[in-house]
């Protein structure tokens, strides 16, 4: 009877209903003990996803490793992820270099593999501070990849105009001659031989911008502040570029050698980033090296100390934080002390596909000043009166 078919027909759409209130899909990130959830999953218990990936195959292919596997599917990649897998790497880095391994094979186009890595940790849950260890080798261990949401702040010595060793510091920044470097920090020491020709002090930024119809990026300046004998003045440019590569420089890596007692400091520049990675290797090896690069390995002056941040954004300003950065780090630096006054009032947006997606969490708990960040994030609070 047309009731009864009627009826069934309800009750279908019922049970449908049933599993979609039993299976909701979430819109945001949640963080649900220690482990961040993207939006689109579940839950933090997934252990295996695969999905569409808008990144042309290439010629080559790639085995099945660490997880991973990837498939061509049309004009797009299909890439099936074992996360219990992925988390068993223990390699620090070990993702950003399968993408490069997979460049270099050809299964991902060329210069799409640090995008794929992204999307790889966008696609299942996982705590954040392993996520920063897949794509980083650590700045921990004396690396620091640097990418759009990398800052570099350089403070180096003013010399008198006309010094002699004013144009071999030039020259030297150019060219990328050996030289070594102070230890993170720049103290504000100089050289007994120097000292009659400094006149105070330079803080200069960068930041990295997207290349325009080629893959990769270019070092711009985004600020100086000079201080000569006492007197502060702000600049849009630094009066000595220390970071000027060729023009194939493409991608860039800070990276902390010690030598003989001392650190040395390089920022090495690659065309492609397997190019980085093997120029990189060869700078770890033999210091030497790096001076004979055409430019492509800079060696910071020993009186010149570089220190690399994360841009976030803080109730609508730039904040750039320490690496590592984390959610506790990047308020401190926004001026409140004790980042658990402002819990219940904190709202935290993460990059997800590239755009900003708010990341839930239990305000009670601390948790949420533990996520590590990886750039881009926006946190806000009411500031009040």
């Amino acid at each position: 009877m047309w009731w009864a078919s009627a009826r069934i027909g309800v009750l279908a759409i019922l049970v449908a209903g049933a599993a979609c209130v039993r299976r909701p899909v979430s819109h945001s990130y949640r963080l649900m003990a220690k482990v961040l959830v993207p939006p689109g999953v579940e839950g933090p218990d997934l252990s295996r996803r695969t999905f569409l990936a808008a990144i042309p195959p290439g010629d080559g292919r790639c085995p099945p490793d660490g997880g991973i596997e990837l498939q061509p599917a049309g004009k797009k990649l299909r890439v099936m992820v074992d996360r219990s897998a992925l988390l068993g790497v223990r390699e620090a880095g070990w993702l950003a270099a399968w993408s490069i391994r997979g460049e270099a094979r050809g299964c991902i186009t060329a210069g799409r593999g640090e995008e794929l890595a992204e999307l790889i940790l966008e696609s299942v849950p996982m705590d954040s501070a392993a996520a920063a260890r897949l794509m980083n080798a650590g700045f921990l261990s004396g690396y620091a990849d640097l990418g759009q949401w990398s800052r570099l702040e350089v403070h180096g010595p003013l010399l008198l105009e006309g010094a002699a060793l004013d144009a071999s510091l030039l020259n030297a920044a150019r060219v990328g001659q050996l030289r070594r470097v102070a230890p993170l920090e720049y103290s504000g020491d100089v050289d007994a031989d120097l000292a009659p020709s400094v006149i105070g002090f330079e803080t200069a930024w960068y930041g990295l911008e997207r290349n325009t119809g080629r893959a990769g990026y270019h070092f711009a300046a985004l600020s100086a502040e000079r201080n000569i004998q006492g007197a502060v003045e702000r600049s849009a440019a630094p009066a000595v570029n220390y970071l000027h590569f060729p023009p194939q420089a493409a991608f860039f890596r800070l990276i902390y050698k010690t030598e003989a007692n001392d650190v040395l400091a390089f920022v090495i520049a690659g065309a492609t980033r397997e190019d980085l990675d093997r120029r990189t290797k060869v700078a770890a090896s033999d210091s030497a090296e790096c001076g004979k690069s055409g430019g492509m390995c800079l060696e910071l002056a020993r009186r010149v100390g570089v220190n690399p941040f994360l841009a976030v954004r803080v109730n609508g300003r730039d904040i750039n934080v320490r690496l590592p950065a984390s959610v506790a780090a990047a308020i401190r630096e926004a001026g409140v002390e004790n980042p658990d006054t402002i819990l219940p009032q904190l709202r935290v947006m993460k990059p997800f596909h590239g755009e900003p997606t708010p990341v839930r969490f239990d305000a009670s708990s601390r948790e949420i000043l533990n996520l590590q960040l990886s750039g881009g994030e926006q946190l806000s609070w009411s500031q009040g009166k």
